[in-house]
C-alpha cells in the first residue's frame, strides 16, 4: 500500500512538473537506446514445468526460459551507458499477463531511478489477452490479463505521466526530449476489439482521433522547428515479402505521407523480431526510414542505440547502430554460477537455431521425408541465425544457396511447401546489414 501511495504521488508531481508549462532544454543531440519484444514472464506465469517448456520449444526461437537474466543484463547495460531514454515498442509480456507487466515496471522503474527516462508503449500481446496464461507443471492455468487502464496505470512511470500530451482516442502520447527532437509514442493496438475465446488480433490501425491528435501535434513540433521521431509495434515499411498482413501498418502510407510532411524521417517499430531496416517511399519520392527492432529475448538479444542531432530549425541527422546484450558479462557481476552463462550466447545461438525450426518438423518429415526434413531445417536454422541477428547481407545468402542443403530446399519450395519458400525469400531479398543506419538532414 504504501509503495502504491509513493508511485500516485510521484506521478502526480510529474505530471505537474512537466504539464505545466516547463522549460525545454535547448536543441541538442539526444541518444536514446531503443528494443522491442521483451516477451517478458512473470516469475507467477512460467515455472519451468513441462508445460512451459512446450512453449520455450515451440516459441519462434524466443528464449523465455532465460527471459528474466536476458532483461536484467540489458537493463544493466543501459543503467550503465546512461542514454537520454530508453524506448520500448510493445509486446513487453509474453501474453499479457497482469504479473508479468507488474514485474517488468518494477526492473524499468528501478532504471528510471537511475536517471534514464523510460518510454513505453503496448504491443498487440499486451492488453486485453484472454490468451493470458500461467504454467505449473504440466498444466495450463488461465491468468489476469490488463485492460488499457491498467496498462497505463502500471507504466505510469514509465511515459504516461511525463507526456507532454495525450491522445484521448488511444494510449498515444508526445514527450518533447529538448527544443529540437519531440518524441511521438503512438499506440496502434485493437485490444479493444479483444473477446474471450478469439485470437487477438496482431495487426495495428490508427484510429480515426488519433489521427486528428497526431496531425496537430505534428504541425505543433514544425512550428517550434523541432524534428518528429515516432515509435510504434507494427512497421511503417515492408520487411518481409512473406509477412505483410498483420505486419504492415494498416494505412501505411497515409502515415508515412503524413511524417514526411511534417520532417519525419525516422520510425521505430518491432513486432516481426527479426533486426531489420527498411525504407517507406511515398509516390512522390518521400522516403522515412523504419528500424524493426529485433526481439530482445532472441539471440543475440539486440537493442539499438540512436543519436539524434537537431538543427533546431526543423532539420537533424541521426545516427544508429544495433547491439547485442551481454548476459555473460553481467552473470559474472552478479555472481550468478549456473554454467549454461559461461557462454550464453553460444547456448543461445544453438537453442535459437533449434527452436526457431521446431514448429516445421512434423509437416517437413510428413512431405519430405527426415532426411529431407533435416535437409531443411539446417538450412533454415542458418537462414534464420543471420536473418534474425541482421547479417543477413548478399554475400551470406549467395553461401547459403551454394551450400549441400539448398537443393533440397528448391525441391521443396517447388512443391509448395511454405517454410522452404520463406527460405528462398529470405535469400532472393537479402542485401546489407541491418545493424547501421545514417540519415542525413533532410534537404
Amino acid at each position: 500500500m504504501k509503495k502504491t501511495l509513493c508511485l500516485a504521488l510521484a506521478a502526480l508531481l510529474a505530471a505537474a512538473l512537466w504539464g505545466c508549462g516547463r522549460e525545454l532544454p535547448p536543441a541538442a543531440p539526444v541518444t536514446l537506446a531503443v528494443a522491442s519484444d521483451i516477451h517478458f514472464v512473470g516469475s507467477e506465469i512460467g515455472d519451468g514445468g513441462e508445460a512451459f517448456r512446450q512453449v520455450v520449444e515451440q516459441g519462434d526461437g524466443r528464449q523465455l526460459d532465460y527471459i528474466r537474466p536476458i532483461t536484467d543484463a540489458f537493463l544493466a547495460q543501459v543503467a550503465a551507458e546512461q542514454p537520454d531514454a530508453l524506448i520500448l515498442t510493445g509486446d513487453l509480456t509474453l501474453n499479457g499477463e497482469k504479473n508479468s507487466h507488474q514485474e517488468l515496471a518494477e526492473r524499468l522503474e528501478a532504471l528510471v531511478r537511475a536517471g534514464v527516462p523510460v518510454y513505453v508503449l503496448p504491443g498487440n500481446h499486451d492488453v486485453n489477452n484472454y490468451a493470458a496464461a500461467a504454467y505449473q507443471g504440466d498444466q495450463v492455468v488461465a491468468a489476469e490479463s490488463v485492460s488499457a487502464e491498467e496498462f497505463a496505470d502500471i507504466y505510469q512511470n514509465c511515459g504516461f505521466a511525463a507526456a507532454d500530451s495525450r491522445d484521448t482516442a488511444s494510449m498515444s502520447y508526445l514527450v518533447k526530449l529538448n527544443q529540437g527532437v519531440w518524441l511521438f509514442m503512438l499506440d496502434v493496438q485493437l485490444y479493444y476489439l479483444h473477446e474471450p475465446g478469439l485470437p487477438y488480433f496482431v495487426g495495428g490501425v490508427v484510429q480515426d482521433g488519433t489521427w486528428t491528435w497526431l496531425e496537430k501535434q505534428l504541425e505543433k513540433c514544425a512550428a517550434a522547428g523541432a524534428v518528429p521521431l515516432v515509435a510504434m509495434h507494427q512497421n511503417l515499411a515492408l520487411h518481409s515479402g512473406q509477412y505483410t498482413m498483420g505486419y504492415t501498418l494498416y494505412d501505411n502510407d497515409r502515415l508515412g505521407e503524413l511524417l514526411s510532411r511534417f520532417g519525419g524521417q525516422l520510425v521505430f517499430s518491432g513486432h516481426l523480431h527479426p533486426q531489420h531496416i527498411a525504407c517507406w517511399q511515398g509516390e512522390a519520392g518521400e522516403q522515412v526510414w523504419d528500424v524493426a527492432s529485433g526481439s530482445l529475448g532472441v539471440w543475440p538479444y539486440l537493442s539499438g542505440r540512436v543519436t539524434i542531432d537537431p538543427d533546431g530549425a526543423g532539420r537533424a541527422a541521426y545516427d544508429y547502430q544495433a547491439t547485442p546484450t551481454d548476459v555473460t558479462a553481467w552473470a559474472a557481476d552478479a555472481g550468478l554460477t549456473d554454467p549454461v552463462f559461461a557462454d550464453f550466447s553460444a547456448f543461445g545461438k544453438e537453442q535459437f537455431a533449434q527452436n526457431s525450426t521446431s514448429r516445421s518438423v512434423e509437416a517437413l518429415t510428413e512431405a519430405l521425408g527426415a532426411e529431407g526434413a533435416a535437409a531443411v531445417r539446417r538450412v533454415m536454422g542458418q537462414a534464420n541465425l543471420l536473418y534474425f541477428s541482421g547479417t543477413l547481407t548478399r554475400q551470406a545468402a549467395d553461401e547459403l544457396a551454394a551450400g549441400a542443403d539448398w537443393a533440397v530446399v528448391e525441391r521443396a519450395a517447388g512443391q509448395g511447401i511454405s517454410t522452404a519458400r520463406y527460405i528462398e525469400d529470405l535469400v532472393a531479398a537479402a542485401a546489407g546489414d541491418s545493424l547501421a543506419l545514417h540519415i542525413d538532414p533532410a534537404p
